[in-house]
Order: structure tokens, then sequence, then C-alpha cells
């Protein structure tokens, strides 16, 4: 597939000196414009994990990405065989768009496929399924998401540290296949609510240490962030090169700028790590698919070429 061009420019500019939330803009300093990409998160069939725009109408959310200011698809996946790769492929390129990653939290939630299970024949499932998604984030050069699909640790304290090991060494493995294959995967933090296992920023590059292949690298969410960090900007900051890949989304989960969320604080502190990744948005489809990724589209370029 070609590079995403100007028909999908949903790039960056050069704008002033830094200044906060109410009414003002952040700054980008002199930064290559395509040094930061939009990215909304999809689906191809119908999910009941809510924050995603144009669940199971993945052709119509890829048609409008571009005219929102959009250069990429983030896609949840329950399989590689949920998708239809020949069409996505002459699509996104017939769009001028790539895909930035996969996400595989739904293997967990829909099919009980966690990697917390120590059970061998889940294990085995579940190994299939992500051989096949490398497979597929590879032709796409794109990554792979380490969400959801975490589950969450049960039991008494030994048999929670069991499976945190088991995750840990199942984690390496697959960072081994995915390295081999030229893609990163990435690890998010998920709020206390959802899940007991890796939670903040933190921990996240904890548990990137543990696994210890250079291809394993932090997703930050803002969502999660903003119930779980102290300071956001200051874990960004923290995590410095470690941070490959950023979820947009407001304190209620919705488009940013529809929350409480200082978002022109988040992107000074990008730029302070020199971040050139993904901003995709993880968002609730509220009030519709449409309105929210126009919102959001809006909002992204309000907040790096114009004052808020």
């Amino acid at each position: 597939m070609r590079q995403p061009g100007n028909e999908a420019l949903g790039v960056l500019g050069n704008l002033g000196e830094t200044e906060t939330k109410s009414g003002r803009r952040a700054s980008l300093g002199n930064r290559d414009p395509s040094s930061l990409r939009f990215a909304a998160s999809m689906s191809p069939l119908p999910t009941s994990f809510a924050p995603l725009l144009y669940a199971g109408r993945l052709a119509e959310g890829i048609e409008a990405l571009p005219k929102r200011g959009f250069t990429a698809v983030e896609i949840s996946l329950r399989q590689a065989e949920d998708l239809d790769t020949i069409w996505l492929d002459n699509r996104l390129s017939e769009l001028g768009l790539v895909v930035s990653a996969f996400a595989t939290g739904r293997m967990c939630l829909e099919d009980s496929l966690c990697l917390t299970d120590t059970n061998p024949i889940v294990r085995n499932q579940l190994f299939e399924r992500f051989v096949g998604l490398i497979r597929l984030a590879a032709r796409f050069k794109a990554s792979i998401i380490i969400g959801g699909v975490r589950g969450k640790l049960s039991g008494n304290d030994q048999q929670k540290s069991e499976q945190r090991t088991a995750a840990v060494n199942t984690l390496r493995h697959y960072a081994e296949i995915a390295g081999n294959s030229g893609i990163n995967l990435l690890l998010e933090p998920i709020n206390r609510y959802e899940t007991n296992f890796v939670n903040s920023a933190l921990e996240g590059l904890e548990l990137i240490e543990a696994i210890g292949h250079p291809c394993v690298k932090l997703l930050l969410d803002t969502f999660h962030m903003n119930i779980e960090e102290t300071d956001p900007c200051a874990s960004i900051r923290k995590a410095g090169q470690q941070l490959g890949y950023i979820h947009f989304a407001d304190s209620n989960r919705q488009a940013p700028g529809r929350g409480h969320i200082n978002f022109p604080a988040i992107l000074k502190a990008l730029v302070d790590i020199d971040y050139h990744g993904y901003i995709t948005a993880e968002i609730l489809p509220i009030p519709d698919d449409a309105t929210a990724l126009i919102h959001t589209g809006q909002y992204l370029h309000s907040l790096m070429f114009e004052k808020l």
C-alpha cells in the first residue's frame, strides 16, 4: 500500500508557545508535519465492546476517515478471519489510508481467550489466534495491541502469581514472533474497574521490562490515565521513547473535547518526548458514529492548528 497523501492530512504543523486548556493552544515546536498522525478505532463486525466507531460498518467508517482528516484506522478483531484482507488492502490504497494497529481485547471479552488463563486448551487457542493476527499485522505493517486480552488475575496470591508468570512467558513468546515479523506489540494499561492486571503506566513499564523484548512498547489511553494516573503528563514523560502509541478519549470516553481532560497539556507532553506515533480516537459513538468522528477530527485539528 502507498503512504497516505494530502487527501488524508491528519498531521501537525508548527504552533506558538504552550498555553493551558482555558482558551489557548499547545506548542508543537519545529515539527515535521507528518510526525503525528490521526487514527480512529473501528470494527468489521458488531461487538459488545462499546468504544468503537462504525462497529459492523467498517466500509462506511473507512470511507469517512480521510474526509475528517484521519490517515489511519485501528481495527478491533476477535480473529484475523473476521477481516476481508484483499478488500481492505485495496480500499485503503484507494483512500490513501493505512492500518495503525489491530486491537485484541475482544478475544478475552467475547470469547474468553485471555492471557491470564492457565488452561492449556485456552492457551493453545489463543496462540493460534495471535499467530494469525501477527501475520495479518505484518501484511499491513501495523502493530498489535495487548490490552483487554490480558484478562484478570483471580484466586489467591499464589494463583495470581502463576497467572501473571504465564502471561509474561506467553507475551515473551509472542514478542519473539512479532519481532521477527517486523511489528510491535503495544501494552495498554487499563483502569482498575476493568482489570487488576496492569492499571498504570508504571505497571505497564514494569511488565515491558519483565517481557524483555524491544518490540514491546507502551500504549497509553487518556481515558484510563484520567482514572489511574496522578499526573498523566508526567507519566507520558516518564514513558519517553517507550511510548509507542496513544489513545485519545475524554474523561467520559466520548470524543476529545467532550469531557474535562486537558488535551493541550497532553499534547505538550507528547512533544516533549518527541513522540512521532499515532493519536488514535477510541471513543463511544455518541451521539452517533458520524458526529463523533466529525467532532474528533475538528477538535484534534483545532488543538494543533488553531486557538481552542
